[in-house]
């Protein structure tokens, strides 16, 4: 069965955006492998959608369910370990700031990248999903398999590793 383009690429419109910006956290933000990445996520997207059922959940869900899945096995098979050096030169802003300075936003997503380097990958995981990608519980919860109790659980054990981290550092 084709899959319903314009449908398609209108669900993928609202997406993209989030999407890469997904991948390249969890990919130390190389840009070139986070694009390569999308590239076999929308690949996979397009050849089952027609799979995809919206009464189940949201095609955002879907489609980072399939990134997710997808990193998984990119990440076996690399046997790498994700840190977030180079944040400020891929333009990502993880962090609303009061100062009305360039310096100073600069310094706080300095911050913000040093203590999330230091953190899990399971952290940076969940506080990505959360915050950059904005995703709700529920579509973090569809997205890893677990339940919305563990992740509520693991956000806030996250930010409170992320605190502690941030005022031994920074305060």
């Amino acid at each position: 069965m084709k899959p319903d383009n314009d449908r398609f690429v209108a669900y993928y419109n609202e997406v993209k955006d989030k999407l890469l910006t997904y991948l390249m956290v969890r990919l130390q933000f190389d840009r070139k492998i986070a694009e390569d990445l999308m590239m076999d996520v929308i690949v996979k997207a397009y050849e089952h959608f027609n799979k995809f059922d919206e009464v189940k959940g949201s095609f955002k869900t879907w489609i980072f369910t399939l990134a997710h899945n997808h990193l998984v096995n990119y990440w076996r098979d690399q046997k790498k370990s994700v840190s977030l050096e180079g944040l400020e030169e891929e333009g990502i802003h993880p962090a609303v700031t009061e100062s009305g300075h360039q310096a100073g936003r600069q310094s706080d997503r300095r911050n913000i990248t040093h203590i999330l380097s230091m953190m899990k990958e399971s952290e940076r995981e969940i506080i990505s999903m959360r915050y950059f990608q904005e995703l709700d519980y529920d579509e973090i919860a569809s997205i890893t398999g677990r339940n919305e109790g563990a992740i509520r659980t693991s956000l806030s054990r996250a930010l409170d590793h992320f605190s502690d981290l941030y005022k031994k550092f920074y305060s």
